[in-house]
């Protein structure tokens, strides 16, 4: 892409994280140029890959975050200055541009249905959306079955070390119980598992990699169920 020329105008602006994730790629680095449509930088959230586009063609000011960092919806991932095209006193130009504005920032913001459905589900499983259980929990002394894995493995120092495998199982209770009761009351079926590191930095990937299993007694006291034994 050319250098800027005297008739063309820059507007600085932020552009967004939509979604909480982590930064995998960046396309782009600071000083460089860029297209509409070009991928400015990858991020990743519970294991897909999100490509966000330049909705306008401008130049990087800078990356405000590294490759590796954890990124929180609304974060502003980099500055950058947009080429606007405005002759001068064109107001036509001006409202396409002040279009070509909102575009951008409505795309940075906006989540995709399907995967705003997929977010929507696993949030059930997370402890920070089941305060009453928890509640009950930790009034005992004791702690959830993720807590301890989060201690565990390495997921204090390496968020996502830990991958669970079958997290959107329910219990097999759909001849007398609602989808929607299951989905809410018996995340994982009890059980939660996966692959997970421990103590990578003195063993390495590799040796540290292990197979985790715990039970959950916040979800039906910890019964065995069905699902549950197929995870095992």
């Amino acid at each position: 892409m050319s250098s800027v020329s005297q008739n063309e105008g820059m507007k600085n602006t932020s552009i967004r994280s939509p979604l909480q994730a982590t930064v995998v790629q960046w396309l782009v680095q600071s000083g460089a140029t860029f297209k509409q449509g070009d991928v400015l930088v990858i991020l990743e959230a519970m294991k897909m890959e999100h490509e966000i586009r330049a909705q306008s063609d401008g130049q990087v000011t800078d990356l405000n975050f590294a490759v590796g960092d954890l990124v929180n919806d609304g974060d502003p991932l980099l500055q950058a200055a947009l080429l606007t095209h405005v002759q001068p006193g064109s107001e036509i130009k001006s409202a396409a541009n002040s279009a070509l504005e909102e575009g951008l920032s409505a795309a940075a913001t906006a989540i995709r249905p399907d995967l705003q459905r997929v977010l929507d589900r696993h949030a059930f499983t997370l402890d920070a959306n089941r305060p009453e259980a928890m509640a009950k929990r930790h009034a005992t002394g004791l702690r959830s079955a993720r807590e301890n894995i989060a201690d565990l493995c390495d997921e204090r120092k390496q968020p996502g070390s830990f991958i669970e495998y079958g997290a959107l199982a329910i219990a097999a209770q759909t001849r007398r119980r609602a989808l929607d009761d299951l989905v809410a009351n018996t995340p994982a079926d009890g059980m939660v598992t996966g692959i997970g590191s421990i103590n990578a930095d003195k063993f390495g990937d590799e040796d540290s990699r292990c197979v985790i299993m715990a039970y959950d007694f916040t979800v039906l006291a910890g019964t065995q169920g069905m699902r549950n034994h197929q995870k095992t």
